[in-house]
């Protein structure tokens, strides 16, 4: 029998190390405006190479994930991100990986088949669990569900709700306060249109819950200052 001694284990030292390093590897964007009011959940991600800004008020929710790795983001006041929605142009349908592998002439070509080189999401605009968005802009209010889609240059309204699993083609336009169900059924929310006041109630229940996280959601946002 050998008399050898065992190997030693790797020390904790190094194990945080590598992890470290796996980390580091990250694309980081060229700059990062937050206001300091935002709420940034631990593991949610800011990734990419071009400015992403996010204003008052906004919440990004553990493991939410927003990418300018092909144009640059901006997120209005109050914007709500939650578990696992993807926001930017480029972040669906696996296109991380590809464009790793692709040239740089090919992704400047992707920026400008976009509308306006970038995603822009209004104020208290709401993106549900699993939702993807390489939306060119989203207007004020708008809901998008849980994992629904919107392809790249989509334009939507102000108000409107694109309810769960919904797939919205890329370079889309839907007007204010639309509504799409069933997959492709569209319908114009005339109640909501019509009255202003729903529209405040909405925004007074929307800021309840803002605070509501403040409360309940552990605050990253040093890490990204």
């Amino acid at each position: 029998m050998s008399s050898g001694a065992a190997p030693s284990r790797p020390s904790g030292d190094r194990r945080t190390s590598a992890i470290q390093k796996r980390q580091s590897i990250l694309p980081k964007p060229a700059s990062i405006v937050l206001d300091p009011s935002v709420i940034i959940a631990q593991h949610a991600q800011l990734t990419g190479t071009q400015p992403i800004t996010i204003g008052p008020n906004a919440v990004l929710h553990p493991h939410s994930r927003i990418s300018s790795t092909l144009a640059p983001v901006v997120l209005g006041e109050g914007v709500v991100i939650y578990e696992r929605a993807k926001v930017g142009v480029g972040i669906g349908n696996g296109t991380d990986a590809s464009l790793r592998r692709s040239s740089t002439a090919s992704a400047r070509d992707s920026i400008r088949s976009t509308r306006g080189e970038g995603t822009v999401l209004e104020r208290h605009v709401v993106i549900e669990t699993g939702a993807i968005v390489e939306a060119a802009e989203i207007g004020e209010g708008s809901l998008v569900e849980a994992g629904a889609v919107l392809g790249r240059g989509c334009v939507i309204g102000k108000y409107c709700t694109i309810t769960s699993g919904t797939i919205i083609p890329g370079s889309t336009s839907l007007p204010d306060y639309t509504v799409v169900y069933g997959g492709t059924q569209h319908r114009i929310d005339q109640t909501l249109k019509a009255r202003p006041e729903l529209q405040q109630a909405r925004l007074i229940m929307h800021e309840k819950q803002l605070e509501v996280f403040k409360k309940l959601i552990t605050n990253h946002i040093a890490k990204w200052m």
